[in-house]
């Protein structure tokens, strides 16, 4: 006997396998993001870096590299200058290393 189902359950049960597959494949791209960060030299200033993963402003997968400075760390135009470098060589790293969603980061000071 086959059971029947709702087309309601059918696309239920569809969107959920596929938000599972959706969601598997951002996490192991967030580990992956993970491991290059840690593979990178530090940078002076920042306390610890972390990845977020989320939708851009178009609703693209996107993830978020937030640098967390340390607690009464002083920045200057110069520190400033060498952080974006920094930060745009690391995007570029982690692009190009085949992941699919858009690396944007964010500089957070020390709670």
């Amino acid at each position: 006997m086959v059971k029947a189902m709702s087309a309601q359950g059918f696309f239920s049960k569809s969107y959920n396998a596929a938000m599972t597959t959706a969601e598997q494949v951002g996490e192991q791209e967030k580990a992956k993001a993970e491991a290059m960060i840690a593979a990178t030299p530090a940078f002076g200033g920042v306390e610890a870096v972390s990845v977020e993963l989320g939708e851009d402003h178009t609703g693209d997968p996107s993830m978020w590299i937030i640098f967390r400075l340390r607690a009464g760390f002083k920045t200057d135009d110069a520190w400033f200058r060498e952080f974006s470098d920094y930060s745009t060589q690391l995007s570029l790293k982690l692009l190009h290393s085949g992941l699919t969603r858009f690396p944007y980061t964010r500089l957070e000071s020390a709670s």
